[in-house]
This record gives C-alpha cells, structure tokens and sequence, in this order.
C-alpha cells in the first residue's frame, strides 16, 4: 500500500488544491506525531498553550475511546486526530458535539462513496461494524466550556483480515481501494471548521436533521444499558443530543448510556 503521511504541508496543499475557502480559527496549529500515546491525552496535556489546533498521529499505542476503551489503530492505516477550540459554551450545549461531529465525518464519507450511519453517542458504523469513534471532552472554567477537544479515530486502509479480529471495518474493506489519507483528512477540516464554531445557530438543526437521518438502527427493538436495562424502539435523537426510546411504559430519554442490539 501506498503511505500517504498525514503532514502538515500535504494536507493543508489538499485543502488549497479544493479552492476551499476556509477560514482557519485565530491561532490555529497543525501538530504531527509518527507516533504517540494519544492525540486527546496530549490535547488535554497542552491545552492550556493551545489556542486551536489540530493534533495528528500515524500512530497511537494507548489510544482512548469512551468510558476510557482502549482504541485500536495500526500505524499509517488510519486517520487519528484531535482538534481544540477555544470556544464558549455552556456544559449542556457541548453535549451535542460527538454527534455533530459524527455527522460532520459521515457526510465527507458520503462524499466519497461510503454509506454510513451515525451510532448513538459517539460511533460511526457500516453495516453492523464499527467503522469510526469520536471522543469529545471538555475544559471547563468558571462554569463554562472554555476549550472543546474532539478526538476522532477512522479506520481507513486496514485489510479486512486485519480488521476481522476486533469486529470492525475500514474503507479499505468496504471499497476495495486504498484511500488517500492527506485528501480524506483535508475534506474532514473543511468541513468541521465549517461549522465548528459557538456562533453557527444552525449547528443544533444539522445535527437533529442528519443524525435522525442516518442513525444506527433506528427504528429497531433495542436493549438499551444505564443503570438497569431498557427495551424499546430507538425513535431517534432530540436537539439536545438525547436518544429517544419508546418502551412500554413511554417515551424515554437518555443523555448516557450504550445501546445493544
């Protein structure tokens, strides 16, 4: 396979090669890594002489998803990156952001030929397979978000034996061709700083509009786990980010917890 390295000069010459007007945040750093723990552990590290970056890794040997999951990654396969916004929001606004930004993600894949669906909170799945995972975490000063750190892993050039191990997916196993990574990451900063900012008011209706759209078994009999189990129909998401499930006793709403199929 080819090894497209995700530097800083290749992928910003991708962006400038699409004519994309795109207006970079005051203070903005592309930071690349051949390898490192994790591109949030150090987001998180550095975050305080961080104004807006992107931190970008070919390799992570102790990368982090939810609920601190260990993600998997093989060097030069993926797409591993982590993006800090100095931003103002209050804690319950920021909710929204994992899925926002996993159908920010699932819309650039829809680009490219890919057919994916938004799984609640935070994953991207094709088929029945995981294709992608999205951890947003947040810096909170005097009651509100002042830096956002979105990390987000895409599974893009793993063969399908290379996959099968772990129950996921990649591009490469859903297209059978090898993806360029410096044009696929390019598209995904387009169209994130696109939208992420606190001042675009159509960040909730994009997010409510695409994610009902395109969510992960939506209008299946799911388990859904919290503090005790739920069964129901998954109805969708509202604006706030909460998962809708219809049970027999009524309409509920979770802002946590991991649905099961």
């Amino acid at each position: 396979m080819h090894d497209f390295k995700l530097y800083e000069g290749a992928v910003i010459s991708e962006i400038k090669r699409k004519n994309a007007d795109i207006v970079f945040p005051q203070g903005f750093r592309y930071i690349h890594f051949e390898s490192i723990d994790s591109t949030n552990k150090y987001a998180k590290e550095h975050a305080g002489e961080l104004e807006n970056a992107i931190i970008v890794a070919e390799d992570q040997y102790d990368g982090v998803g939810k609920n601190s999951s260990h993600w998997w990654s093989l060097p030069c396969r993926s797409i591993l990156a982590t993006i800090v916004l100095s931003i103002d929001l209050d804690p319950s606004e920021a909710l929204v952001y994992p899925l926002l930004v996993g159908a920010l993600i699932r819309e650039v894949l829809a680009q490219h030929g890919v057919e994916a669906d938004v799984k609640w909170p935070n994953d991207i799945y094709i088929g029945d397979k995981k294709l992608a995972g999205i951890l947003c975490e947040t810096i909170i000063e005097n009651g509100k978000v002042e830096k956002l750190i979105i990390g987000f892993g895409i599974n893009v050039n793993q063969t399908k034996d290379e996959m099968a191990i772990y129950n996921m997916t990649s591009l490469y196993e859903y297209k059978g061709i090898e993806f360029n990574r410096c044009e696929l990451l390019a598209d995904i900063i387009i169209k994130l700083f696109e939208h992420m900012n606190d001042s675009n008011p159509d960040n909730v209706r994009y997010m409510e509009r695409e994610v009902n759209a395109h969510l992960f078994a939506k209008g299946l009999n799911v388990i859904f786990e919290l503090d005790k189990r739920y069964e129901g129909t998954l109805i969708g998401v509202g604006a706030d980010g909460a998962l809708l499930l219809l049970t027999d006793s009524g309409m509920k709403r979770f802002i946590s917890g991991k649905i099961i199929l």
